[in-house]
């Protein structure tokens, strides 16, 4: 019997909400449009680049999603500090929502309803001294 942990898109964006409200209690805790820019231009850093490199073999980093995150800060400067907290919470809640019910590397596990029998192997440490090769000694 396995027990499926996804809701529907709207309970999701609420329970979000409903934690974000929690995490920036004030509108002085949202992120300033500063923030933004500068994760947009660490975003762009030679690290970055060849650690996508490394990692996928290409110039995989996409910032596009950062600059949004900035241009939709500075449309929100013309908004009172409490409309701009909730609109704020609203499009983050969003973004978690859609990573929650998005596929993840977790889809690839199966989840054990019983452990794996005689795992991790006990191991007589007497027996592991002798058998282990000369080279560790």
């Amino acid at each position: 019997m396995t027990t499926d942990f996804r809701t529907d898109f709207k309970t999701a964006v609420k329970q979000e909400e409903w934690y974000l409200r929690r995490v920036y209690p004030t509108p002085k805790d949202i992120p300033s449009c500063t923030n933004h820019l500068d994760t947009y231009f660490a975003c762009n850093t030679i690290r970055n680049l060849v650690k996508s490199m490394y990692r996928y073999g290409h110039l995989r980093e996409d910032c596009s999603e950062k600059w949004a995150e900035y241009k939709f800060c500075l449309s929100l400067k013309w908004m009172d500090m409490d409309e701009r907290r909730d609109a704020w919470i609203r499009r983050k809640a969003i973004w978690w929502a859609k990573r929650r019910l998005g596929k993840s590397s977790e889809d690839v596990w199966q989840v054990r309803e019983e452990p794996l029998q005689n795992f991790p192997r006990l191991i007589d440490p007497v027996q592991y001294l002798k058998e282990r090769p000369q080279e560790y000694m």
